[in-house]
């Protein structure tokens, strides 16, 4: 696809280097030479020193002839522009990143109005994944393929299914599930029979639906509810998520230092407690007896404080702790201390947006491990090299693995004498 993106900041490299892996033709539209340079030493994609909003360089870099056009500056308002003005000059579809709640409750207006195929907000697709983990205490992340007759579950696993000695194929998993991905440290890796799984690490299960909770009790303990939560900061996601969370009738308790912004959160919040103290203070956690909530949320803007937060309401006595992590090169270091979980706000933009370029030619898609791994489904095509060969015979690319074939209602894991058929639907990592 030839693809444009508005933004060479964190949200516009991830998406380029994101879409540039995936051997999209990216050209970035950036007016700071400084960032340009970035992009230009780490990423192999097209760059121009501009600014995204001026229509004649839009019109002379022929962004009309584009598949798809991203709008990801830091501005609203640049990027409502340049994508109306993309539309305009004949561009097949554009997206605009916002964060103005203002834009993010009108979407289908702006869109309606403005021409602009997708207005995406960051803060909303995080406050969204961490309700998600929420909801689903140690779920990560969830997907159904096939009509719904296969899920998807990436879980943390609390609880090693094996003993010290043992290994992947000494588990006997329910029929018609795998475990397909294995990351530990933020390095991910497809499992082979010898793999041996721990505590802490995140796994990824691919199977029938019917079968996939019976396994997930495998990799974990005691299920546990999140039913009272501390939230630390005001930010429009901090606040998004303390809404959803009055609405799902949990307890919320959100920690704020600026008092204006206190006052304002107290005024839109009916039923969170809003606290006007810093949450990085241990004296600050034990006198609000945050040891009593369920799990510490920090989405401040600030990765630093965030993480040192998170580590020390883990201390103070909270069960679970997840930070959100705006440099992805944190993450790993996040789990590393003990916090049980980090969300990505750029990634969670980058993945919905990849997961559109992918639309024409699969029928699903999730994005895991911050872009590492893929899990595609597509139909299987009768002309390809492989109609008629065993699955042993086929020599796949390295670090690939077909982990589930729906063939009619019935869903298969395949072995080396499985035979692809015309209309099979397939599941490859």
């Amino acid at each position: 696809m030839n693809i444009f993106i508005a933004g060479g900041g964190r949200v516009g490299f991830q998406l380029a280097r994101l879409l540039s892996k995936e051997n999209h033709d990216v050209t970035v539209i950036e007016s700071d030479q400084n960032q340009v340079d970035h992009v230009d030493y780490s990423l192999d994609v097209s760059t121009v020193t501009g600014r995204c909003e001026d229509v004649l360089l839009l019109q002379s870099l022929e962004v009309g002839e584009a598949d798809l056009f991203i709008a990801a500056t830091g501005d609203d308002e640049i990027n409502l522009i340049s994508a109306t003005t993309a539309k305009g000059l004949g561009a097949k579809k554009v997206v605009a990143r916002v964060e103005n709640c203002i834009y993010n409750e009108s979407d289908i207006l702006y869109e309606t109005i403005m021409g602009i195929d997708y207005i995406l907000s960051p803060q909303a697709l995080t406050a969204r994944e961490i309700v998600n983990y929420i909801q689903h205490p140690g779920m990560v992340a969830t997907e159904s393929f096939g009509n719904g007759r296969i899920t998807m579950l990436q879980i943390q696993v609390t609880k090693a299914p094996h003993g010290p000695d043992e290994t992947l194929k000494d588990i006997s998993l329910p029929g018609g599930v795998l475990v397909g991905v294995i990351s530990r440290a933020g390095e991910a890796q497809i499992p082979f029979g010898g793999s041996q799984i721990q505590e802490d690490d995140i796994v990824t299960l691919l199977g029938r639906s019917e079968s996939i909770d019976t396994a997930k009790k495998m990799f974990q303990g005691v299920e546990v509810r999140n039913d009272k939560v501390v939230i630390m900061g005001g930010s429009r996601t901090g606040l998004q998520l303390a809404e959803i969370l009055e609405r799902d009738g949990r307890s919320v308790k959100l920690f704020e230092w600026n008092m204006a912004r206190c006052t304002e959160l107290a005024s839109k919040l009916k039923k969170t407690k809003v606290v006007c103290r810093d949450a990085t203070s241990r004296l600050s956690l034990e006198q609000e007896h945050v040891d009593d909530y369920d799990i510490f949320v920090a989405a401040t803007h600030d990765d630093e404080r965030n993480i040192m937060a998170s580590v020390l309401a883990k201390e103070v006595g909270v069960r679970q702790a997840l930070a959100v992590v705006h440099q992805p090169d944190f993450v790993p270091l996040v789990r590393k201390l003990g916090i049980d979980h980090a969300i990505t706000p750029r990634a969670c933009i980058a993945n919905r947006v990849v997961k559109l370029t992918t639309q024409k030619h699969h029928q699903a898609i999730a994005m895991l491990e911050d872009g590492q791994v893929e899990i595609l489904e597509f139909k299987f095509d009768p002309s390809s090299p492989l109609h008629g060969e065993p699955l042993s015979e086929v020599k796949f690319p390295r670090h690939s693995l077909i982990a589930s074939i729906v063939r009619d209602d019935k869903v298969i894991i395949p072995t080396g004498a499985d035979v692809l058929q015309a209309d099979d639907t397939v599941i490859i990592i």
